[in-house]
């Protein structure tokens, strides 16, 4: 009988190989996607206003930053969603959006793409497809002075 183990290794390395050389060409493509800005594609296409960019932009950043500070702070899916229907109230009905917009985070800047890893991680693609239209509260579109949780 042959020793076959040489052989499984060897193509083990020459796969892992092969994986790191995929792994480099996602990475560069990533980061070709994100000079094109695929979230101002993303809101152009909606019919976003300037302000309305803006005051989006201000929301992703925060929640970025919610989402990687302590636990007790993180944001919800359903913070996430009322805000962004908050910005966007012409919207309120297109489930699509939301997801759309966390898919796209993924093409983003390098900080936005540690925000997808995080919606992913708490499954909210999946909360946006099976609810897109989640009942929330309306005193959270209006919140003054810093943001707040309704789930905290």
């Amino acid at each position: 009988m042959s020793d076959k183990s040489g052989d499984a290794s060897i193509t083990l390395a020459d796969l892992d190989a092969r994986l790191r050389e995929v792994e480099a060409l996602q990475e560069l493509i990533l980061h070709i996607l994100s000079t094109t800005k695929p979230l101002d594609g993303l809101l152009e296409h909606y019919g976003a206003t300037e302000s309305q960019e803006q005051a989006f932009y201000r929301l992703l950043d925060e929640v970025a930053t919610r989402a990687s500070g302590p636990e007790q702070d993180r944001p919800t899916f359903k913070y996430f969603a009322a805000q962004i229907r908050g910005i966007f109230p012409a919207l309120r009905g297109d489930g699509e959006f939301i997801g759309l917009v966390i898919a796209t985070l993924k093409l983003e800047r390098p900080a936005y793409r540690g925000l997808h890893a995080y919606t992913v991680a708490q499954g909210w693609p999946t909360q946006a497809l099976a609810d897109p239209n989640v009942e929330l509260d309306h005193d959270i579109l209006h919140v003054h002075g810093p943001a707040r949780d309704p789930d905290q």
